[in-house]
């Protein structure tokens, strides 16, 4: 679902839907800006193949998993230099191969633009094994981020970019051209452009991450910063100074997003069981439902209920005074 938007072409989109625009991966997103999420995204399919390219205007962490069948080549056109991939600093103008089955962590700053490619993995594998390398899990750390100093690459993903846009559905030229350059550029590179985080930046992303698993893991009760600290490893002023590092709030801001990102997926998704707005807040840990629709209400633009009515099917709902007002 989304919603019209008057700025340059910008729409309101729900986490779940902007999720879901990338098709086939598993997406996972939470907003750590204080205004309601907004984007832009168009894509097209040819011959197998899934371009899309995009505008995220807010600060946004997530996660994905590309399916066992694909793999993902990805082109940073613009981003923020607080924005990072498996906690390793990225900067516009870089390119990102995600294989089959990866798991990936990232933050993208406001303001970052992209095009990504998810394609057959066997087709890519074709196109790596062509290229005289070894085998590709051999080299999955060298493909995995490198800077983009090919015109021709650059070029290949602005047309990308530009065609995706483009009202009329022109066509596409082969994949196999794309996967050959990307290869190429990708396992040309030199250690200096392929970034790699430093030992003090790989120990707070350790740390954010330890921290995040214990919040989610513990999201429906009270959460103690003396425990957190305890799950992270680190003492307070250490997790506060990655978490900053890393995302830009103190944790306690970060719990405060998961929560209600928590709670926006539930309402969107209408999940089975949980029908009613108090059962949802109550479920994130946030007693004060007032306070819950106040947040809410100021991040995602809608009240909960107003999320889900629009979600759920009626005869699904929980009658109306369960949820009257939040």
């Amino acid at each position: 679902m989304t919603r019209p938007s008057n700025v340059q072409g910008l729409e309101d989109y729900d986490l779940v839907s902007l999720g879901a625009s990338l098709g086939m991966c598993e997406v996972d997103l939470l907003t750590l800006s204080p205004a309601r999420p907004r984007a832009s995204i168009a894509s097209k399919t040819h011959d197998g193949v899934t371009y899309l390219t995009g505008h995220i205007d807010f600060d946004v962490r997530g996660s994905l998993t590309v399916p066992d069948d694909a793999c993902m080549l990805v082109y940073l056109h613009e981003t923020g230099e607080r924005s990072w991939c498996q906690g390793v600093g990225v900067e516009s103008e870089m390119g990102v191969t995600l294989l089959r089955g990866t798991p990936t962590d990232f933050m993208f700053e406001r303001g970052t633009r992209f095009t990504l490619v998810v394609a057959p993995y066997a087709r890519f594998r074709a196109r790596f094994m062509a290229s005289d390398h070894a085998d590709v899990d051999m080299a999955a750390q060298r493909l995995r981020l490198f800077s983009v100093t090919s015109d021709h690459l650059k070029r290949a993903y602005r047309q990308i970019r530009e065609r995706v846009r483009e009202a009329d559905d022109l066509a596409f030229g082969p994949v196999e051209d794309l996967l050959d350059e990307h290869i190429r550029v990708a396992l040309g590179s030199s250690s200096e452009e392929r970034p790699v985080a430093s030992r003090g930046r790989r120990a707070h992303y350790q740390v954010m991450r330890r921290a995040e698993r214990f919040m989610r893991a513990n999201l429906r009760r009270d959460i103690y910063s003396q425990e957190l600290c305890q799950a992270a490893g680190a003492s307070e002023r250490g997790l506060r100074y990655a978490f900053d590092d890393l995302l830009g709030i103190p944790p306690n801001r970060y719990l405060a997003m998961l929560r209600l990102c928590t709670a926006h997926r539930s309402l969107v998704t209408a999940e089975a069981g949980r029908r009613s707005v108090k059962s949802v807040a109550l479920s994130c840990g946030m007693w004060d439902l007032s306070r819950f629709a106040e947040k809410y209400r100021s991040v995602f633009g809608e009240q909960p209920r107003e999320t889900l009515v629009r979600s759920a099917p009626a005869d699904d709902l929980a009658p109306a005074e369960e949820f009257e007002g939040w």
